[in-house]
């Protein structure tokens, strides 16, 4: 988001026409900055900072305070017109900070050294083994009868979609968007491959996925059979990983699946989904759970339901890279798979310690490191695309 968006953004909050997510935008980036700060700059600097904001940039990178949320949601109701106007003040001064502020020469991850962040890059594989590298320029492709095209209508290639079953994969360090046959809308994240036939047909819309992807599923349905009353019947849609299924009809949702997590975890945005631990077919909601809105399953062989944030959740295909009370090593491993770099940690690396910031996925990884270093708990060293971790 350029700085005029940003503005537009401030400019309609203020006015009370910003939407339920654009507020909430606002008013987690300010009580996050409110957990860290007790000083207001003062109205010039805000003036100058006005012109160069950034709703992408990082407010805060550090050790997480203990704050329990309601409250402080309950405080922010609290706090009023005019301190809202005091909250778009400290924003501004945050991001202006964070952009601008000089970065020593001594940090070993700046200048020559840093690491520039992904971009959308992908691949798509036919049935036949050919491999159709998808333009660096757009940002997604689309599957349909008449062939395979581009986001903004320009072809791939006419005949590739009569394939019968289709792979999109990004690797380390790219991003993708992919419309399936159905209309369904698939944002593919780093590391990530989402296989899937050239047209649905059958009872079913089935597609398999390793990595994550955020999904917004088009609502399809078919005649019912002869002599039933009812016009038509849902085509559901399932979301199938090594360690479970998802059966949705139309929603929006996000799936982690990656080999190098501990659990998959799946997150409901709206409508409703159920999560199946795969190889199972008991009725246990251990196994299987009917998630609702706001609610996350943890999949590690039994299913846990967690609320969640959902901003946290869905960040990446936001453009942003947010981790609350997550240990360092999580943190490293969401870097490794978006900046295409391999973590070394030291016997002595804090890999347990506790981080919680945001970032904008644009910036360099110097954005990340650098603020994680400054808490103390951590440094790192940068040899080509290999960070070393250490006390």
């Amino acid at each position: 988001m350029d700085s005029f968006k940003a503005k537009e953004l401030i400019s309609r909050y203020r006015q009370g026409l910003a939407s339920q997510e654009e507020c909430r935008l606002v008013e987690q980036w300010f009580l996050i900055d409110l957990e860290m700060s007790t000083i207001l700059p003062d109205q010039k600097a805000f003036e100058r900072t006005d012109e160069r904001i950034s709703a992408e940039l990082a407010l805060h990178i550090g050790k997480p305070k203990s704050v329990n949320k309601m409250t402080v949601r309950r405080l922010w109701y609290r706090i009023g017109g005019v301190a809202a106007v005091l909250a778009l003040i400290t924003l501004g001064i945050w991001l202006y900070n964070s952009q601008y502020s000089g970065i020593s020469s001594e940090n070993p991850f700046v200048s020559a050294k840093d690491i520039l962040p992904g971009k959308n890059t992908a691949m798509l594989t036919l049935a036949n083994g050919k491999v159709i590298t998808l333009s660096e320029s757009k940002i997604g492709v689309v599957i349909a009868e008449e062939g395979l095209k581009y986001n903004d209508g320009t072809e791939v290639a006419a005949s590739a979609a009569q394939a019968q079953m289709l792979t999109a994969s990004t690797p380390r360090g790219g991003t993708y968007q992919v419309t399936l046959p159905d209309g369904t809308h698939v944002w593919l994240n780093a590391d990530s491959k989402l296989s899937f036939p050239s047209k649905f047909s059958g009872p079913e819309r089935k597609v398999l996925l390793k990595g994550e992807a955020y999904f917004e599923v088009a609502k399809s349905h078919r005649a019912k059979a002869k002599g039933d009353q009812s016009k038509s019947e849902p085509i559901p849609f399932i979301v199938a990983t090594d360690k479970q299924e998802v059966t949705v009809l139309g929603t929006h949702f996000n799936i982690n699946s990656y080999s190098d997590e501990a659990a998959t975890k799946t997150t409901l945005l709206e409508g409703s989904v159920r999560v199946v631990v795969a190889g199972t077919k008991s009725a246990s909601t251990a196994f299987s759970y009917i998630l609702k809105p706001g609610e996350q399953a943890i999949n590690n062989g039994n299913i846990r339901v967690e609320k969640v944030d959902l901003e946290e959740a869905v960040a990446w295909k936001n453009g942003n890279i947010v981790f609350t009370d997550r240990t360092l090593e999580s943190i490293m491993r969401e870097l490794s798979r978006w900046y295409e770099v391999d973590v070394v940690y030291m016997a002595d690396a804090p890999k347990y310690e506790i981080f919680s910031g945001a970032v904008s996925r644009t910036r360099n990884i110097s954005s990340v490191l650098e603020r994680m270093q400054t808490t103390g708990s951590v440094r790192f060293k940068v040899e080509g695309r290999t960070i070393t971790v250490t006390k």
